[in-house]
C-alpha cells in the first residue's frame, strides 16, 4: 500500500501526498459537504427543536450536534494540504490561484442572492440583517457580497471568506510557522480561543482548524496516525453532540471549540475506515462537491418554496427527510448539465474545480 506521507529532507517544506491519502481526502470532501448540505436544511424559527413535533429532537441532534462540525473538519484538511506544498516560495502564483479558486466563486455565488434580497426589499419585504440593501448601505452590501464582518447573502459561503483569510495569514507566517510549528500553533490557539481575530477570521474554529492541519503537515505527522482512535472518538463525539444540543451550549464557548476538534478526531478515522470499504467508491463524486457547496443554498430555498405551496409547517418533517437527498441530487444533475452546455461558465463559477 502507498504510504500516506513520504518524508522529505528537513530543508524541504514539500510533502508528497500518497494515493491512499489522496483518495481519503476526496472521500472526505463529498461526505463532509453532503453533511453541510444536510446541516443547512432550513430550520424555521417558529418550529421548536425541543419537542417531538416535526421530529424536533431528531433535527436538532443531527443538524446542530452532529453536522455543525463538518466545516471545521474540512478546514483542517485545507490547512494540511496548504502546508503540504511549498506555497510560500511562489507567493504571486499562490495568491493568483486563491483568487481564482476561492474569491471569484465566492463573489459570483453571492451576487445573485444579494440581488434577490434587493428585489424582495423593493416589494416591501424585510429580510433581517440585509434590510438596508435598498438604501445603498455600503457596509451591508460589502457584507452581503463579501462577508466582511458577518455572513454573506449566500450564508454557507462565509467558509470561503474565512478560508481566504486563513490562506493570507498562512502566507505571512509560513516561514516561522514551519520553523517553530508548536510555538506558532500555540499562539494561534490563544488568538482563536480569545477570538482576537474576529475581524480577520470571523469564525475562530476555522482559524484553529486550518493551522491544526498546518501543524500536522509542518511536523510531517502521518495523517493516518489517529486512525486507532476510531472506537473511542466516535462514541464520545455522539455523547458530546447530545450534550451540545440538549443543553443549548453557547456556540462561542470553549466546549464548542473542543467539540469541533472532537468532530475531526471522529470523522477523519471514520472516513479512513469507510475508504477501505465499498463506501470508498463514493470518492469519485468528489468532482461534484465544490459545485454542491456553492449552489446548495439556492436549491434548498427553491425546494422550500415548492414545499410551502403543497404542505403546511405542521408537515415540515417531510421537507426535513427529503430535502437533503433532493438537494444533493439536484446539484449533481445541474453540474452535469452545465458541464455539457456551459463548460466555460462552470469552470469560472467553480474556480476551475469542475
Amino acid at each position: 500500500m502507498t504510504a500516506a506521507i513520504v518524508h522529505q529532507p528537513v530543508d524541504s517544506p514539500q510533502i508528497a501526498v500518497g494515493a491512499e491519502l489522496r483518495t481519503r481526502i476526496e472521500l472526505s470532501r463529498i461526505i463532509l459537504i453532503a453533511a453541510i448540505v444536510l446541516h443547512h436544511t432550513r430550520i424555521p424559527s417558529e418550529l421548536s427543536l425541543y419537542s417531538w413535533d416535526n421530529l424536533g429532537y431528531v433535527r436538532g441532534f443531527i443538524q446542530i450536534g452532529l453536522l455543525k462540525t463538518a466545516a471545521s473538519t474540512l478546514t483542517v484538511i485545507s490547512g494540511y494540504l496548504c502546508f503540504s506544498s511549498s506555497f510560500e516560495r511562489k507567493p504571486i502564483s499562490f495568491l493568483s490561484r486563491k483568487y481564482m479558486t476561492l474569491f471569484v466563486p465566492m463573489l459570483l455565488w453571492n451576487i445573485p442572492m444579494a440581488i434577490s434580497i434587493l428585489a424582495f426589499q423593493w416589494n416591501g419585504q424585510y429580510l433581517g440583517k440585509y434590510d438596508k440593501l435598498i438604501d445603498g448601505d455600503i457596509l451591508n452590501w460589502s457584507n452581503a457580497i463579501l462577508g466582511l464582518t458577518e455572513q454573506p447573502a449566500n450564508e454557507p459561503l462565509h467558509f470561503l471568506r474565512n478560508l481566504i483569510a486563513c490562506n493570507l495569514i498562512a502566507l505571512c507566517i509560513a516561514i516561522p510557522f514551519r520553523r517553530y510549528p508548536l510555538f506558532s500553533f500555540s499562539l494561534i490557539l490563544i488568538v482563536g480561543i480569545h477570538n482576537l481575530d474576529s475581524y480577520i477570521v470571523i469564525r475562530n474554529d476555522i482559524l484553529i482548524g486550518f493551522f491544526l492541519g498546518a501543524l500536522v503537515a509542518s511536523m510531517r505527522i502521518d495523517a493516518r496516525s489517529i486512525d486507532f482512535l476510531l472506537p473511542i472518538t466516535v462514541p464520545i463525539y455522539l455523547i458530546s453532540a447530545f450534550v451540545i444540543f440538549y443543553f443549548k451550549v453557547d456556540f462561542e464557548s470553549i466546549w464548542w471549540i473542543g467539540h469541533r476538534l472532537l468532530g475531526f478526531l471522529a470523522a477523519w478515522p471514520l472516513i479512513g475506515y469507510l475508504n477501505k470499504t465499498a463506501f470508498g467508491k463514493l470518492s469519485k463524486y468528489s468532482q461534484f462537491s465544490f459545485f454542491m457547496f456553492l449552489s446548495h443554498y439556492y436549491v434548498e430555498i427553491m425546494l422550500f418554496h415548492v414545499f410551502s405551496q403543497f404542505f403546511t409547517m405542521e408537515e415540515f418533517y417531510i421537507f426535513f427527510i427529503l430535502s437533503g437527498p433532493l438537494t444533493i441530487g439536484t446539484c449533481i444533475v445541474t453540474q452535469r448539465i452545465a458541464s455539457r452546455f456551459a463548460p466555460s461558465l462552470l469552470r469560472i463559477a467553480t474556480g476551475g474545480r469542475a
